[in-house]
């Protein structure tokens, strides 16, 4: 008797434990915890330029964690089982982004990862646990599937291969501090914080090739805008190259875009400071598409720009707040032609998406916005080109408010 009443106890306990489960089971079952949270569309499209003008870009959804594109989240109840996950389910301060083969791979600074967003299977989950990698700020993909991850902190760039095993390490002896990375046939085009200077390397070794702009060193003060010398930037911040080769680097001290020729050799500047429309305060993240316009977002007064060729004022589009299509404190912006198929049925019926445009905002909330540029049937018919913008003069007369704490 003695031997089975501990066998009786430990029956009589796993049989309490079931039942605890079991009501566990039942609330989430009622309650929704186990649900699938898809966003809904929004009810009113949201156009820039607004209506009556022709439209260009559509705003069409934004996400920031798995639950908000379809995705299962993890539930109340694997996390009473398994415990709380070991890296955050959602996005806490994004930053740079790459669209590759219907991934979004995403930099989470505050998490110190690369959140990876599978669109067309729809999963969530991360490019690596490494610790090494302290704060990422910029990733790069390039046409083989390997991603180049920026990490200023660390002083190093990390490449991962197809299979998103690290595969070597970028910069690990010339002590620069790498903010954003473009790769471009063998080289890598890397944005420094030390020096304030767009490093070239050699992708295969990580030698250093050259160095485009004029050396500041980060010791003294920042000088006005109209004290630099041409070529040299006072605060460094985001890089892209056309179809040409020729470099754009953003400048957000100077609060304007520096241009290099494909040698290196300083061509111009792009914008001044101001809080006019067509002036920039804190310029961030850039991309230029296929017809050389140039796309910036403006983390201080939280609008994308776009500038043609010749420099000027397209459009502009987001604005502050929290509606649909509004931005938080902007980070990055990029432009992707591939991966529109994903994103169609999200813009209104008749449209026809060019290519999408992805905008990181890193305040309340943090979330990944997507535009669609192309045409849209209103007023009873399309534009005739989703190409042809045209500077405009006036920009409706609004001005935005500086915000140097941003």
């Amino acid at each position: 008797m003695s031997a089975i009443a501990p066998m009786r106890k430990h029956k009589s306990a796993l049989l309490k434990t079931l039942g605890f489960l079991a009501v566990i089971w039942t609330v989430c079952l009622f309650t929704g915890c186990w649900s699938v949270e898809i966003e809904q569309p929004v009810s009113e499209p949201v156009f820039f330029p607004p209506l009556p003008e022709v439209p260009r870009l559509q705003f069409l959804v934004s996400f920031s964690g798995p639950e908000d594109f379809g995705a299962s989240p993890t539930s109340s109840f694997e996390r009473f089982v398994l415990g709380e996950p070991e890296l955050a389910s959602r996005l806490a301060a994004p930053y740079g982004m790459a669209l590759f083969e219907g991934k979004l791979y995403v930099c989470d600074v505050a998490n110190r990862t690369v959140a990876v967003f599978d669109l067309r299977n729809r999963t969530f989950g991360y490019l690596t646990k490494d610790r090494r990698l302290t704060k990422p700020v910029n990733i790069f993909v390039d046409d083989r599937g390997w991603k180049y991850v920026t990490d200023p902190a660390a002083g190093r760039v990390f490449v991962f291969d197809r299979d998103d095993t690290m595969v070597t390490i970028l910069g690990k002896n010339l002590k620069i501090s790498p903010v954003d990375i473009v790769v471009r046939g063998k080289l890598c085009y890397v944005t420094d914080d030390t020096s304030n200077q767009v490093v070239v390397l050699d992708k295969a070794t990580g030698q250093q090739i050259k160095r485009i702009g004029l050396r500041r060193h980060r010791a003294g003060p920042l000088k006005p805008e109209a004290e630099l010398p041409p070529g040299q930037l006072s605060l460094i911040s985001d890089l892209a190259l056309d179809q040409q080769g020729n470099v754009y680097v953003t400048d957000k001290a100077a609060a304007r875009i520096t241009q290099f020729d494909p040698s290196g050799i300083f061509t111009r500047t792009i914008g001044r400071p101001g809080d006019n429309i067509d002036e920039l305060v804190r310029p961030k993240g850039i991309a230029v598409d296929r017809e050389n316009r140039i796309w910036v977002v403006d983390a201080a007064t939280e609008v994308a720009k776009i500038y043609d060729e010749r420099g000027q004022l397209l459009l502009f589009f987001g604005l502050p707040g929290n509606e649909p299509g509004m931005m938080n404190l902007p980070a990055t912006i990029i432009v992707d032609y591939d991966n529109v198929a994903l994103f169609q049925k999200y813009a209104v019926k008749g449209a026809s998406i060019e290519f999408v445009v992805l905008v990181s905002n890193q305040y309340g909330p943090n979330k990944i916005s997507v535009y669609g540029f192309g045409t849209f049937p209103v007023h009873g018919s399309a534009p005739n080109s989703a190409s042809a913008l045209q500077p405009s003069g006036s920009h409706d007369g609004r001005q935005l408010s500086k915000d140097p704490g941003r």
